[in-house]
């Protein structure tokens, strides 16, 4: 009977630690559908000088949001405009977008990318939290009721020439 107890909780532990991560997994499936929908507002919500041609979105490595923004893709236009969705493997890719997503894994990518972006007119969106104030033009972060929020560096949208709306600006965090 000793032994019963035992395999009963160890079978609600190891059912719970199954619930826990598959409720986490579906959890960061709903983040990053999230991260898309607000991707998909800077895009029409934000001004770029050139409407010419595709709205290129490049994603520095693999996220998940590559796959939600390439369902984005079949079904929305940014501004009139075909939405194609490419991977940045370097920084000399970030160069041909009008938009980059940088996950948390690719941090570390954003000085790199935002030195050879620098004056031109690409939104660097990043994950991590307070990259807004270190180069990216907006950064994601999670406030203390686990809301998802964003800050945004005015003076990195200004030296790239982009134009934010007031509503925009009202929703995020002012920050640099």
């Amino acid at each position: 009977m000793k032994h019963l107890g035992k395999y009963i909780v160890l079978s609600a532990v190891f059912l719970m630690t199954f619930i826990g991560k598959t409720e986490k997994a579906f959890a960061q499936d709903v983040d990053y559908k999230t991260y898309t929908l607000f991707l998909y507002n800077f895009m029409k919500y934000v001004e770029w000088p050139t409407t010419e041609g595709d709205f290129v979105i490049g994603v520095v490595g693999e996220s998940p949001v590559k796959k939600e923004l390439e369902q984005l893709a079949k079904n929305k236009k940014a501004k009139g405009r075909q939405i194609v969705v490419i991977n940045v493997a370097n920084p000399n890719d970030a160069a041909m977008c009008n938009m980059i997503y940088i996950p948390s894994s690719k941090s570390a990518e954003l000085k790199p990318i935002y030195e050879k972006v620098k004056g031109k007119s690409v939104l660097i969106v990043a994950e991590r939290e307070g990259l807004a104030r270190k180069g990216a033009s907006i950064s994601f972060a999670i406030d203390d009721d686990d809301a998802l929020k964003f800050d945004i560096n005015k003076s990195t949208l200004d030296s790239q020439n982009l134009k934010i709306a007031n509503m925009l600006m009202q929703l995020g965090i002012l920050v640099g």
